[in-house]
């Protein structure tokens, strides 16, 4: 099963908390506690396909909430944004930016 980590956790980072405690607990040890997939069924006492399958639908659920909300997408143009404005030399721009810094 091909996975981009680092995007699949971002994923987890932003929407994680719309799984199930079941859900959230397995991606937690895949992706944070860096545990197999065999390791992983070991320890709940399931199969490694039962593993296998449940993060692979939880993933997709987590992909349908990005393409429905976007929010990964807009927090990168957001930031993008602000790494142009902090290269302006303004007082006004600064001040937006430290009220926009503090809401991140």
């Amino acid at each position: 099963m091909p996975l981009d980590r680092e995007y699949d956790s971002l994923l987890l980072d932003y929407y994680g908390e719309l799984l199930t405690k079941h859900q959230q607990e397995i991606l937690d040890e895949y992706f944070n506690e860096d545990l197999s997939m065999n390791e992983i069924a070991d320890n709940l006492m399931i199969s490694k396909s039962a593993v296998q399958d449940l993060i692979k639908r939880s993933l997709a659920q987590l992909n349908d909430y990005e393409k429905r909300l976007k929010l990964i997408k807009k927090d990168k143009q957001l930031s993008e944004i602000l790494e142009q404005m902090k290269k302006e030399n303004n007082e006004l721009l600064d001040s937006f930016i430290q009220k926009i810094e503090r809401i991140k």
